[in-house]
């Protein structure tokens, strides 16, 4: 039988991988799929590996065609969720409420500035799909504390 101790420990690699694994796809998706005037493709550039990248991105989004909320919404719903998952398990043994204040700065910043995206107060491009990436993944982080 497990002792408690390597239960944690189990958890935490997991939840660690998981958020890796989730970070990973998103970035993939905005590598493939979104314009290269973002700031990523500067980096990409810098380090030389502008064809390289070039030739996946030709390659997948050939054979590998995904809808707009994919390619729009999704990764920043990744990111949000990997995000949480990391506060979750590196906050495990804070009660509650220190839980909360940690973690939900984030995420409540990128729902407020969605909203100003509305408004016009910010540059950007209200996206109600976007709203929802970042809502869902921090309803269940509550929930799950």
């Amino acid at each position: 039988m497990f002792r408690q101790e390597s239960i944690c420990q189990f958890v935490n690699r997991r939840g660690w991988l998981i958020a890796v694994f989730l970070i990973l796809i998103g970035g993939s998706i905005y590598i493939v799929y979104r314009p290269k005037s973002i700031i990523i493709f500067r980096v990409i550039d810098y380090f030389g590996l502008t064809d390289y990248v070039d030739a996946i991105r030709n390659n997948l989004q050939e054979f590998l065609i995904l809808p707009p909320i994919f390619v729009n919404s999704i990764p920043a719903g990744l990111w949000t969720t990997s995000y949480l998952i990391l506060m979750y398990c590196n906050t495990r043994f804070h009660e509650k409420k220190t839980r909360m204040y940690l973690a939900l700065p984030l995420p409540v910043s990128m729902v407020v500035l969605e909203f100003f995206q509305l408004a016009g107060l910010c540059p950007g491009t209200f996206e109600l799909y976007d709203l929802l990436c970042y809502i869902v993944p921090l309803i269940i982080f509550i929930k799950s504390l």
